[in-house]
């Protein structure tokens, strides 16, 4: 039987996963990586889980800060073992910046949209149709509006990100399903560096 492994977290991660002793894990330490937010003790120069919380986390790593991100890829391509795991599902990452409206407040801005833009090519138009309010959303929406990175761009950078660093990309849909497929992950990795030939 392989020993117990000991999950490494950055202390830079913020909000992230708990690993508590239970079944082969034997807890977890908080410490300073080079980079990556997790690894395995005894192992942080052959594994590297960088986590991503949300899709909008995701957009900025892609979008203003995408110089210092793809650095970071650049220090994860010598890895042997590297993911990223994300928190959020692929309709959250291609349907950007509109996932992250609920369905109904996605119906609600596209009729404000559609109206804006016939009184945009037929002035004539005002009165005439009923006029659609912009929806009162909040925060989100003006992010929306403001979104400078699409869903298809996202999907073009993560696929270079696979191509170019050799790095494992798994949608998790939510923050529980992360950590159980990061827990399963070590789980493997642990037998795996531990197995008699």
């Amino acid at each position: 039987m392989p020993p117990n492994y000991t999950v490494i977290k950055d202390t830079r991660e913020q909000d992230g996963w708990f690993f508590s002793k239970y079944d082969k894990c034997s807890g977890m330490e908080t410490s300073s990586l080079h980079t990556g937010d997790y690894t395995i003790k005894g192992f942080e120069d052959v594994v590297c889980v960088e986590r991503k919380a949300s899709i909008s986390e995701l957009a900025n790593n892609l979008g203003k800060k995408k110089k210092a991100f793809y650095a970071e890829m650049q220090r994860i391509k010598d890895f042997p073992f590297k993911f990223l795991i994300f928190e959020f599902s692929f309709s959250d990452l291609s349907e950007y910046p509109y996932s992250l409206l609920s369905a109904d407040e996605r119906m609600e801005y596209f009729e404000y949209v559609e109206y804006e833009k016939k009184i945009e090519e037929d002035p004539s138009l005002m009165g005439v149709i009923d006029r659609v309010q912009r929806p009162s959303i909040g925060k989100r929406l003006e992010i929306v509006e403001r979104a400078k990175v699409s869903g298809k761009y996202l999907i073009k950078c993560l696929m270079e990100i696979q191509i170019w660093y050799d790095v494992k990309i798994m949608f998790c849909d939510d923050k529980d399903k992360a950590f159980l497929v990061c827990s399963s992950l070590f789980k493997r990795l642990n037998e795996l560096f531990h197995k008699k030939d």
